[in-house]
């Protein structure tokens, strides 16, 4: 808390930088975003209690810790939970950058090599590759179409605690030997309800309208019902467009080309490295999307597990 009294205020942190987003603006709920400037959003670097709650691992994993440093560092987003996801590593590069400045290390193993090398990262240049493709809502399916939003932050956050969960789970089940190969696969098959019904929630979260034979239909109710009884084609439609999201708004791997000694260790000529800025991913990767998305993939991986 401050007042306009104190004598230090003038010495108070101030924008370093202005950033503007992947969405524009769009999918925010009334009043949950403020542009300070024409579609710019004003970000302080971070304080030291900030750097603090980013080393927190309890309020890593349940996304407090990222919530907490973007409502410090960018008063405009007067609700990070709503922010949509496509938006979270524009965020985050433009806090390093504020706090840290533009250039950025990473660790990196080259493949087939034990080497491990550092490589500084111009995360100008990274922000200025994320793909900022506006996100298409609407979804046709036959006599019916969808207008559907992308994930908000705290849909996200919800589905990685519930998606770790069950990870967790998967790893007792394969490890424990006080269960036979029966049971082991009737714990499967409840993982894989649970899995299931995450990704339908998700679903009936992610609509938010359908329109059939001229009518529009909003009543949540309605929506969740009529997902519950839509028939697979329909529903993988949805889930297509929904899985799409997690490549916008990304930041992309760099490419990186290994020297001559580590070719003839084994390395490839070249390959891509992530860069990784929400340190909530530390305990889920973003990957879920795809994972939690495709019940065609859990399914056969569960089904390999029970081989095991």
């Amino acid at each position: 808390m401050t007042t306009s009294q104190n004598p230090l205020a003038k010495f108070f942190r101030q924008p370093a930088i202005y950033t503007t987003l992947p969405s524009n603006g769009d999918w925010y709920p009334e009043g949950a975003l403020v542009f300070d400037n024409e579609k710019e959003l004003a970000v302080y670097p971070m304080t030291a209690k900030d750097e603090m709650t980013m080393n927190t691992p309890d309020a890593l994993l349940n996304g407090e810790s990222t919530i907490n440093v973007i409502r410090s560092c960018v008063p405009g987003i007067k609700d990070p939970w709503m922010m949509p996801v496509l938006d979270l590593d524009s965020i985050m590069i433009a806090i390093r950058i504020a706090t840290y400045g533009h250039m950025m290390d990473i660790n990196v193993t080259i493949p087939n090599t034990e080497d491990k090398v550092v490589y500084n990262v111009d995360l100008r240049t990274a922000g200025d590759k994320i793909d900022k493709t506006p996100f298409d809502g609407y979804v046709p399916a036959g006599n019916v179409s969808f207008k559907i939003k992308p994930m908000s932050y705290r849909q996200l956050t919800n589905l990685q605690l519930r998606t770790f969960e069950q990870q967790r789970i998967i790893t007792q089940v394969i490890d424990t030997n006080e269960l036979n190969a029966s049971q082991k696969q009737e714990k499967f098959a409840e993982i894989f309800g649970h899995m299931t019904n995450l990704t339908l929630a998700n679903m009936k979260e992610s609509i938010l309208e359908v329109t059939a034979e001229g009518q529009t239909i909003t009543d949540r109710v309605y929506i969740e019902e009529f997902v519950d009884n839509m028939d697979g084609a329909t529903a993988d439609k949805i889930k297509k467009r929904l899985d799409a999201q997690k490549d916008l708004g990304r930041i992309q791997p760099i490419t990186i080309t290994p020297t001559k000694e580590q070719i003839e260790k084994g390395a490839p000529a070249s390959f891509d490295a992530p860069i990784s800025m929400d340190n909530s991913n530390f305990f889920v990767s973003r990957s879920y999307l795809s994972r939690l998305l495709n019940l065609k993939n859990i399914l056969k991986n569960l089904k390999t597990q029970t081989k095991i």
